[in-house]
């Protein structure tokens, strides 16, 4: 009389315990998709997904991060916006007439820095990359957390050096537009028709710094939160990103000593510059350029 209750205990048990943790992965699943499902590459999700301990919650993880600014992006937008305002004055335009021109003009602007910041994107999540999040014209990305890798600053600066060379492949192409266009603009002006704008051949300037921070989820506990990284060396990151002027990466002794180890080939192409100051921080800061 004991067996039979003892066995179906046994497997309710089994079958509850199978059925909770089937349910309890499936909701894991659901929420990492939900945190990295757009800022990694495919690889990197199914990394991911089939970590057994992913600590989201906040970690102390040495990484190297990245932030690339479009140069030139505020002047473009400056001029446009003059623009606009000296066609709406000549032609004594307001009302609808002058907000839709403000709209068209808002709408090019807009889909500019897109091209710009989304080729840079594509390009360094090919490299693995977490991409944190764009600020304004700027990407912000790192490699090295939640999932350590010990060759984290050598995939941050290939990626940095593709993402360059397509920029520099965009603007190739958009010059050869711009030649087009003013063969067109040749044949529109005595017809009287408006001339087509040249399109911006727009920079790339980036800082690179490797080094411990703190990873984890920021915001409210009620809505979507942000994986991401901060501290001191997220800082030097950016500060970096600020010396770099157009069309350069700029990294730190951090990055370059990492580079030595990972790939002395790449290593030896870093030129050092002069050690420079940098807000924030004591001391000179050294730098190399890749």
């Amino acid at each position: 009389p004991i067996v039979f209750p003892a066995v179906v205990q046994v497997v309710m048990s089994y079958t509850s315990l199978m059925t909770w943790r089937v349910v309890f992965e499936r909701t894991e699943r659901k929420r990492v998709t939900a945190i990295f499902g757009t800022v990694v590459s495919k690889k990197i999700m199914n990394e991911l997904l089939r970590a057994p301990n992913l600590a989201l919650g906040g970690a102390r993880r040495e990484i190297t991060v990245l932030f690339a600014d479009v140069r030139g992006f505020t002047q473009f937008t400056d001029q446009a916006q003059e623009q606009v305002e000296e066609y709406v004055t000549a032609n004594k335009l307001s009302g609808s007439a002058a907000e839709s021109l403000y709209d068209e003009q808002a709408r090019e602007t807009l889909a500019t820095v897109n091209l710009y910041l989304g080729l840079v994107a594509d390009t360094i999540i090919k490299h693995d990359a977490i991409l944190d999040k764009f600020i304004g014209d700027c990407v912000m990305a790192f490699w090295g957390a939640p999932l350590s890798g010990p060759r984290h600053a050598l995939s941050c600066v290939r990626g940095a050096i593709d993402a360059q060379r397509a920029i520099y492949n965009l603007n190739l192409q958009r010059a050869e537009q711009n030649r087009q266009r003013e063969l067109e603009n040749a044949a529109r002006a005595p017809a009287g028709l408006p001339l087509l704008p040249a399109l911006p051949l727009l920079l790339l300037g980036s800082g690179i710094n490797s080094g411990m921070a703190t990873a984890g989820l920021m915001g409210s506990a009620g809505e979507t939160r942000n994986y991401t990284v901060f501290g001191r060396e997220v800082n030097l990151a950016s500060r970096l990103e600020g010396l770099s002027g157009r069309g350069r990466i700029f990294i730190s002794e951090a990055t370059y000593r990492h580079l030595l180890r990972d790939d002395p080939a790449l290593a030896a192409t870093c030129v050092a510059q002069p050690p420079q100051p940098v807000k924030g921080f004591s001391n000179l800061v050294k730098v190399y350029e890749v």
